[in-house]
């Protein structure tokens, strides 16, 4: 996976002033201290928010100010895939990376979420303990 952010100016000019702003967004604790926890390790990366819901980060976008949201399909009061647009509506430069366990199994989800605006989808480890599944799912979400 990778992500250009040369073709926006505005992303780009925020890289540049301090560390990209990652909204972590999923209803799993587990999964948002996984990611809060890699994504806070690299130097040029900070967590902005963590966010249960889809509604949480609909709700708090303009406050929060994220240049990149990881974003889970499955969520209780507003899915992932609904979010989406709504988030990209209210912050048009946001980088979205959807992470689901549903992009291993269902890729019409995953073209779903990228037709409505998804900069890329990574799949989550369908089980924490498979020590091998989170080191590609680090990966790939770092990359």
């Amino acid at each position: 996976m990778s992500v250009a952010f040369a073709g926006n100016s505005t992303t780009g000019a925020s890289r540049e002033a301090g560390p990209l702003r990652v909204m972590i967004v999923d209803d799993s604790v587990v999964i948002r201290g996984l990611i809060s926890r890699w994504v806070g390790a690299e130097h040029d990366m900070e967590v902005a928010a963590s966010l249960r819901t889809g509604l949480e980060a609909v709700n708090q976008i303009e406050r929060i100010n994220p240049d990149v949201a990881v974003l889970d399909i499955e969520m209780p009061e507003l899915d992932g895939i609904s979010a989406l647009p709504q988030l990209l509506a209210k912050k048009r430069d946001l980088v979205i990376i959807m992470a689901s366990t549903l992009t291993r199994r269902n890729a019409e989800i995953s073209f779903k979420a990228l037709s409505l605006g998804a900069a890329d989808y990574i799949p989550k480890p369908e089980s924490t303990r498979e020590a091998s599944a989170a080191d590609i799912f680090h990966h790939d979400l770092i990359q």
